[in-house]
C-alpha cells in the first residue's frame, strides 16, 4: 500500500485523504477560522476547491509547490460559495491563472466588482439596526464597530484594490463540469450563502459541501441573506445523494459516519427552533433577539470567542424569522417576540 502524504508546514498542512485528493488548511494569520481547501492532482493539472482567505496567497502558492505545480499552472479553480474565507482570493487568483474560475451562473453580477461585493456582504451593520430592539440595538452597533475596525472582514476595496474575477465559467444547477477526469454534479445548496452549490463526483462518491454540513451549526445570517428554510431544503437534497466521502468546507470528513452528520446537522436547526419556543415560552411578555441569546447560553452571558457570539445571535434571529413567516411566532414592534 502507498503512503499517503502528510506534511505540516509553516503555512499550514497537507493530508492525501483519497488517491491523488488532498485536504489543504492554510493558516490563517487573522483569526482562527481555518477552511477546507481541496485540490486533486491529475495528468492535466491541479483542480482547487475553495482556494480561501485573500490573504493566504503565499501559503496556497507553497502548497501547490509541495504537488507540483504552481498558481499559473492550476487546471481548475472551483467555488461551493462566494464567502471570504472560500473564494476571497478568487479576484487575486484570476489575474494570474488562465485556468477556468467555476461556481454557480448566480453570481455572475457581482463578478465585475469583486472586492466591493465582499465588502458588502461582510458589512452586517444594516442587519443589527433591523434585528436588535434598543438599548440592545445601541449596545450592538458599538460592539460591532469594535470587531470590524481593523479586522479580517473589513476594507478589502482598501487593502486590495477593486478587482473583476476573470476567466469565469458558470454553471446552472444540475450542469455537470467536466474537470479533469473528474464528473461533478452542480447541485443546489443556497441556505448558508445565496449562491452556494455542492459539487458531486458520482463515480467516485465524493461530495464538496460547502459550509451546509458542518460539526458545528452552519451559520445564518439575514446580514449576508441567507435563510433558514432553504438551507434545511439544500440539507435534505444533498442528503439524497449516494456519498462514499463527505468533504466539508470546515473540519474533518468522516466516510463512516455521513449518515450522523446529516443528523447533527438537522439537529441543530431543531436545536435553534426548540431554544426560542422554550424561552418564550416560560416569559412574562414578548422578549428581543438579545434577551434571547442572553437566555439561551448556560451561563447567561455572551460567548467567547467573539465570533461566536455572533454566529449564535445571527442563527437564533433566523430560527425567529423562519418561525414568524411560519405562523408559529408572533413579531411586535421592537422588534420583540411572543407566543400567539
Amino acid at each position: 500500500m502507498t503512503q499517503r502524504l502528510n506534511i505540516s508546514e509553516d503555512w499550514g498542512t497537507l493530508n492525501e485523504v483519497a488517491e491523488d485528493l488532498f485536504r489543504l488548511r492554510l493558516f490563517n494569520p487573522r483569526g482562527a477560522l481555518l477552511i477546507n481547501t481541496w485540490i486533486y492532482r491529475s495528468a492535466l493539472g491541479l483542480v482547487v476547491i475553495d482556494p480561501g482567505w485573500p490573504w493566504t496567497l503565499a501559503g496556497l502558492e507553497s502548497a501547490l509547490g509541495v504537488l507540483g505545480g504552481t498558481v499559473e499552472t492550476v487546471h481548475h479553480w472551483l467555488y461551493t460559495h462566494t464567502h471570504i474565507d472560500h473564494m476571497g482570493l478568487a479576484a487575486q487568483l484570476s489575474r494570474r491563472s488562465d485556468a477556468p474560475q467555476t461556481t454557480w451562473a448566480g453570481v455572475a453580477p457581482h463578478l465585475e466588482a469583486w472586492h466591493a461585493y465582499q465588502d458588502a456582504t461582510n458589512d452586517w451593520s444594516a442587519w443589527g439596526e433591523m434585528a436588535f430592539a434598543e438599548p440592545a440595538r445601541t449596545m450592538m452597533a458599538k460592539a460591532y464597530k469594535g470587531v470590524r475596525k481593523g479586522n479580517h472582514f473589513a476594507g478589502m476595496v482598501d487593502e486590495f484594490g477593486e478587482e473583476p474575477v476573470r476567466n469565469a465559467d458558470l454553471y446552472e444547477f444540475g450542469a455537470s463540469i467536466k474537470v479533469a477526469d473528474l464528473e461533478l454534479q452542480v447541485v443546489d445548496a443556497r441556505g448558508h450563502d445565496p449562491y452556494h452549490i455542492a459539487l458531486f463526483e458520482p463515480s467516485r462518491g465524493w461530495l464538496f459541501s460547502g459550509d451546509v454540513i458542518l460539526a458545528t451549526p452552519t451559520p445564518l445570517s439575514r446580514g449576508m441573506g441567507d435563510d433558514l428554510q432553504t438551507y434545511a431544503e439544500s440539507l435534505e437534497r444533498l442528503a439524497e445523494l449516494p456519498i462514499e466521502l463527505l468533504l466539508p468546507g470546515h473540519g474533518v470528513q468522516r466516510s463512516e459516519r455521513i449518515e450522523q452528520a446529516f443528523d447533527r446537522a438537522r439537529g441543530h436547526i431543531s436545536s435553534y427552533r426548540n431554544t426560542v419556543h422554550t424561552i418564550l415560552g416560560a416569559a412574562d411578555g414578548p422578549l428581543d433577539l438579545y434577551s434571547l441569546a442572553i437566555a439561551s447560553t448556560p451561563n447567561k452571558a455572551p460567548f467567547e470567542p467573539m465570533p461566536r457570539w455572533w454566529v449564535h445571535l445571527s442563527n437564533l434571529d433566523s430560527a425567529l424569522i423562519d418561525e414568524v413567516e411560519n405562523g408559529r411566532i408572533c413579531v411586535v414592534d421592537g422588534p420583540k417576540y411572543h407566543l400567539p
